[in-house]
């Protein structure tokens, strides 16, 4: 007895790789494994600058978090609404990274990816065809979350019903029903690989244990980055004993770092000391470099200042600024120094009569 397949249209190709997509600041699918963060939902400003921030701080990429909650989902807690959304955009700018939060009706995508990065689709919603359908066609990234109910294949078609309106489409299994109750809701790290045979999308893990303790999430995110996958989601709040949403279910910032470190991912101080190490050393091997040029044109009687030279590389230097999308003023700001400096190291060179 042979069993049927549904015919899945994203069906992974035997000589396919991941897809590769992109928002913000994070790309999934090309090798990487960015870590997405943040609280249940946006309690107030103070509250989400702050943990803007703690993400920031511990390396993640995206700060997430849940804005525009139904009454559904968000129990005794008051959602703050659209000004949710607005303030989640200002603090992810702040701090630098991107954002994704989650879309519960079909009517709030459009408002929702003018202002967010990515959307997500969540676990109780991931059979309603309307949202996902707004959500693809927004032009917006898009997470789905596998239900607790849903088999793999599900799971998958629910993405396709995004990426059929030409949409950008991300795998989460956050859960599956299970029997335990210590483990029931708890991520199915073997439908990481399944998936993977499936599906050329992304996939990412939400290792948050609805019925369980804050201490397997960092076991399971490890187990996560072994199975394969392409990502990690976190909870995450500056002040869990003051969480208003989902009180109880997130790592403190201490307990977050730890698992960002034990992950690998180095935390963005240490990741700006070691950018700042590498300028340094950078710009004394130009310096060098320099002075060397210097002193064989002042052998050679040529002069060693070249105004024109000066003007063009400064013209690139903007150029490749606007490029890289930083201020290219700042850019001639640095460039000039550094030649200014240049210079000097040249005329001090030849009046010392080195040698090259």
């Amino acid at each position: 007895m042979t069993t049927e397949h549904p015919q899945l249209k994203s069906r992974r190709k035997p000589d396919s790789n991941t897809d590769t997509v992109a928002a913000g600041v994070v790309r999934f699918g090309d090798g990487s494994f960015p870590v997405l963060a943040g609280p249940g939902a946006v309690e107030s400003e103070a509250q989400i600058v702050d943990a803007a921030g703690v993400v920031r701080e511990g390396g993640a990429l995206v700060l997430r978090t849940a804005t525009m909650l139904p009454p559904d989902v968000a129990g005794d807690f008051s959602s703050l609404g659209r000004e949710s959304v607005l303030l989640l955009e200002h603090a992810a700018q702040r701090a630098g990274v991107s954002t994704a939060t989650f879309v519960f009706e079909p009517e709030q995508a459009d408002f929702v990816a003018a202002h967010v990065d990515i959307l997500e689709v969540g676990p109780s919603r991931m059979h309603e065809t309307r949202l996902l359908e707004a959500v693809g066609a927004s032009g917006a990234l898009v997470i789905i979350h596998r239900g607790p109910d849903a088999t793999v294949d599900e799971w998958v078609r629910a993405a396709e019903v995004v990426t059929d309106k030409d949409g950008k489409a991300v795998l989460c299994d956050r859960g599956s029903s299970g029997h335990d109750p210590r483990t029931a809701g708890t991520v199915d790290i073997s439908a990481v690989a399944v998936a993977q045979q499936l599906t050329s999308l992304p996939v990412l893990v939400n290792p948050a244990p609805i019925t369980g303790s804050l201490d397997l999430i960092a076991p399971l995110g490890l187990a996560a980055r072994s199975a394969g996958a392409d990502g990690l989601m976190v909870a995450v709040h500056p002040r869990p004993e003051s969480a208003k949403f989902r009180s109880g279910g997130h790592l403190d910032p201490a307990s977050f770092f730890e698992l960002m470190e034990r992950l690998g991912i180095p935390s963005r101080r240490d990741e700006i000391d070691r950018i700042d190490r590498e300028l340094l050393t950078l710009i004394a091997r130009r310096l060098r470099n320099s002075v060397e040029i210097g002193v064989m044109k002042a052998a050679k009687g040529v002069p060693m200042y070249s105004p024109e030279r000066e003007e063009e590389l400064i013209a690139e230097a903007r150029d490749d600024a606007e490029v890289l999308g930083v201020d290219p003023d700042y850019i001639e700001d640095v460039m000039r120094v550094i030649l200014k400096h240049s210079k000097a190291a040249q005329q001090a060179a030849v009046d010392a009569g080195d040698d090259v």
